[in-house]
């Protein structure tokens, strides 16, 4: 029998901790999960956290994917006309849309990548901060750098609320970035099993 905390606890700041429920989301793979969807305070109180590491940093706007971060990306881009949110299927109002294919490992499966230019156009050119709740493979990162290329955007700074583990028949928490994996011309926060505060930041030349 296994005898895992039904909870566990993580800090968005060092004095604002959050209790993550144990999801069984099966082939025998148990998560944490930390899922900020409709978690206003979380989603305010990441965001500072994160821009004031990201000060030092100059970028010309934040990019991010549907829909767990999205909450995040609106709170974090208040000083921004807009921010630019990948979409997960192909619209039919996209204009001359532009699509890559991500393997996701907590939906079970291949996703996809997609925006229009009535979105990407204001971007083209720019350098951007990609922003996103977790990361786990990196996939999503990967497949948003390659649709970056397609649509004409750079990528520089990578910013993470937290980056998990996961192993299957035991249930892993979201982890502090404890090492970086260089991805295009940003490198990628990845991590082991630790408490954590809002994503760690860095950067290339």
């Amino acid at each position: 029998m296994n005898n895992w905390p039904q909870t566990h606890t993580i800090h968005l700041t060092p004095d604002y901790a959050v209790e993550l429920p144990l999801l069984d989301i099966g082939d025998g793979f148990r998560i944490y999960s930390f899922d900020m969807t409709g978690e206003a305070e979380w989603n305010r109180v990441a965001a500072q956290a994160l821009l004031k590491k990201l000060e030092p940093y100059a970028f010309d706007g934040i990019v991010t994917v549907q829909t767990k971060s999205c909450g995040l990306a609106q709170a974090i881009s208040a000083n921004f006309p807009r921010y630019l949110e990948l979409r997960k299927s192909r619209k039919s109002f996209m204009i001359d849309p532009k699509g890559v294919t991500v393997q996701s490992i907590t939906t079970h499966g291949q996703q996809e990548l997609w925006i229009g230019r009535e979105k990407y156009s204001h971007f083209q050119g720019k350098k951007l901060c990609f922003l996103d709740d977790v990361v786990s493979t990196g996939g999503t990162i990967e497949a948003a750098f390659a649709l970056a290329k397609e649509i004409g955007v750079e990528f520089r700074w990578s910013a993470l609320t937290t980056s998990p583990c996961r192993a299957k028949n035991k249930p892993r928490a979201p982890a502090c970035a404890s090492g970086w994996r260089r991805s295009g011309s940003c490198r990628t926060a990845y991590g082991r099993p630790a408490c954590f505060f809002a994503s760690r930041i860095a950067c290339t030349n």
